[in-house]
């Protein structure tokens, strides 16, 4: 008789342990994911873009529309996860589109220009410059200070502002 007592507080201990684990690692997963939101939170916010706070298994992505002058810039960062296996990684993506489309020639040869472009690569690597938008597409790893995502959105934004002609 007393064996099988012992059987059965072993049995709730290693369920309770079991259920305190999960929690512990519930609570750490969501704590994660507000510091995440509110970090994306406070970059759109910066750059007055709009965000929703993404839930459990949502996805980030803010974007907005900056009007400079005759300038309209359309802007959206998000982040994706790709699975290879048992591994996953998350990419960033940035992008800034202007229209009408630009002949990029005449402006992606100045010093400036190229300057510039430099710096972005520098910091973003992978830049692609066209004549409707400047993209930084498959940045590995996930951003969680806003700092950093304002810091790269403006670059971006930057870039762009030297392809689009002055009016």
């Amino acid at each position: 008789m007393e064996d099988e007592v012992w059987d059965a507080v072993g049995s709730v201990l290693i369920l309770v342990a079991i259920g305190l684990i999960i929690f512990f690692i519930f609570n750490l997963a969501k704590r994660r994911r507000k510091k995440n939101n509110d970090a994306w939170k406070q970059a759109a916010t910066e750059l007055g873009f709009n965000f929703t706070p993404t839930g459990t298994l949502g996805k980030y992505t803010m974007s907005g529309v900056i009007t400079d002058g005759l300038k309209q810039l359309s802007c959206t960062v998000w982040a994706h996860t790709e699975h290879y296996g048992q591994t996953h990684i998350t990419f960033m993506n940035y992008e800034v589109s202007f229209s009408p489309s630009v002949e990029l020639v005449s402006n992606s040869n100045s010093p400036h220009f190229q300057s510039k472009l430099l710096e972005v690569n520098n910091v973003l690597k992978k830049v692609e410059v066209s004549g409707d938008s400047v993209k930084a597409t498959r940045v590995r790893g996930f951003i969680r200070k806003s700092d950093i995502l304002v810091q790269n959105v403006r670059l971006l934004i930057q870039l762009a502002e030297l392809i689009i002609p002055n009016e």
